[in-house]
Protein backbone atom coordinates (compact mmCIF):
# COMPACT_ATOMS: atom_id res chain seq x y z
CA UNK A 1 0.00 0.00 0.00
CA UNK A 2 1.28 3.12 -1.04
CA UNK A 3 0.84 6.95 1.06
CA UNK A 4 1.39 10.51 -0.28
CA UNK A 5 1.52 14.06 1.80
CA UNK A 6 0.93 17.19 0.51
CA UNK A 7 2.32 20.37 2.56
CA UNK A 8 -0.47 22.59 3.27
CA UNK A 9 -0.80 25.57 0.62
CA UNK A 10 0.53 23.59 -1.95
CA UNK A 11 -0.77 21.62 -4.74
CA UNK A 12 1.44 18.74 -5.20
CA UNK A 13 1.59 15.43 -3.31
CA UNK A 14 4.69 13.52 -2.78
CA UNK A 15 4.89 9.81 -1.69
CA UNK A 16 5.50 8.50 1.16
CA UNK A 17 6.23 5.61 3.53
CA UNK A 18 4.50 4.37 6.15
CA UNK A 19 6.99 4.47 8.67
CA UNK A 20 7.52 8.02 7.46
CA UNK A 21 3.75 9.16 7.89
CA UNK A 22 4.05 7.43 11.61
CA UNK A 23 7.11 8.77 12.38
CA UNK A 24 5.27 12.49 11.35
CA UNK A 25 1.85 11.91 12.94
CA UNK A 26 2.56 9.74 16.24
CA UNK A 27 6.07 9.95 17.16
CA UNK A 28 5.65 13.60 16.54
CA UNK A 29 2.83 13.68 19.02
CA UNK A 30 -0.24 14.71 17.10
CA UNK A 31 -1.90 10.90 17.28
CA UNK A 32 -1.95 8.19 19.88
CA UNK A 33 0.27 5.13 18.77
CA UNK A 34 -1.74 3.01 16.74
CA UNK A 35 -3.98 4.66 15.00
CA UNK A 36 -2.84 6.59 12.21
CA UNK A 37 -2.05 3.17 10.40
CA UNK A 38 -5.77 2.10 10.73
CA UNK A 39 -7.36 5.48 9.58
CA UNK A 40 -5.09 5.68 6.50
CA UNK A 41 -5.90 2.02 5.43
CA UNK A 42 -9.48 3.09 5.77
CA UNK A 43 -9.30 5.91 3.34
CA UNK A 44 -9.23 8.93 5.87
CA UNK A 45 -7.21 11.72 5.62
CA UNK A 46 -4.51 12.58 8.51
CA UNK A 47 -4.25 16.09 9.29
CA UNK A 48 -1.54 18.15 11.23
CA UNK A 49 -0.90 21.49 11.64
CA UNK A 50 1.37 21.35 8.34
CA UNK A 51 0.58 18.03 6.60
CA UNK A 52 -1.68 16.55 5.27
CA UNK A 53 -1.44 12.19 4.89
CA UNK A 54 -4.03 9.79 2.95
CA UNK A 55 -3.33 6.38 1.13
CA UNK A 56 -2.83 6.76 -3.00
CA UNK A 57 -5.07 5.80 -4.99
Amino acid sequence: MKFVTQLKGEDTWEEITLEECLFKTETAGFYIPGTVQKMLEDGLAVDTPWSIFKKAE
